[in-house]
């Protein structure tokens, strides 16, 4: 991890709305990974779902279900950035992402060697939280903060991030 390589330049971390300690820290299986991502690489399967996720309604419809608080909807302009970034060559890292490869292994190693502060913060409105717990009690460093918002906060809760940045002293 970039972090961990330059502690000298990098002065301290904040991670808004990470996967849970556990998602980060247990790997999935190979065969796993395997189907999820040759299903959603499927000339068939994959381009249908694509298609189907990658309309507005469906955006929205979404978006104000996982990535943003009820009291915050997501607005035009994050339909319009998503509408416009739905494209081909986008698929692949969206691929790779929701097959799950980057939980091909633990991360916990280098997480537990990173020196500088560490700060996780979620949304009030975020169930999986309580999952991020653990981060506080196994990594050295690590405090948890928690701002209005559910999952793209720094998109929903730009003055709540730009204040902890601030107070973590940048």
């Amino acid at each position: 991890m970039l972090a961990k390589r330059n502690p000298s330049q990098i002065h301290a971390l904040m991670l808004t709305s990470p996967p849970t300690y556990k998602d980060i820290t247990t790997p999935i299986p190979q065969s796993e990974l395997e189907r999820n991502y040759n299903f959603l690489r499927s000339p068939i399967f994959g381009n249908l779902a694509f298609s189907l996720l990658e309309n507005r309604s469906v955006i929205k419809f979404f978006s104000n279900i996982f990535l943003f608080a009820k009291s915050r909807p997501c607005d035009e302009q994050w339909l319009d950035e998503t509408e416009k970034e739905a494209c081909m060559p986008a698929r692949t890292p969206v691929q790779a992402f929701n097959a799950g490869l980057l939980q091909h292994r633990s991360f916990e190693p280098e997480l537990k060697e990173i020196t500088q502060t560490m700060w996780v913060v979620s949304g009030f409105g975020d169930s999986r939280a309580l999952g991020r717990q653990k981060y506080g009690s196994e990594l050295n460093n690590c405090c948890l903060k928690g701002i209005d918002g559910l999952n793209v906060l720094p998109w929903e809760n730009p003055a709540g991030v730009v204040e902890l940045i601030k107070d973590l002293g940048y």
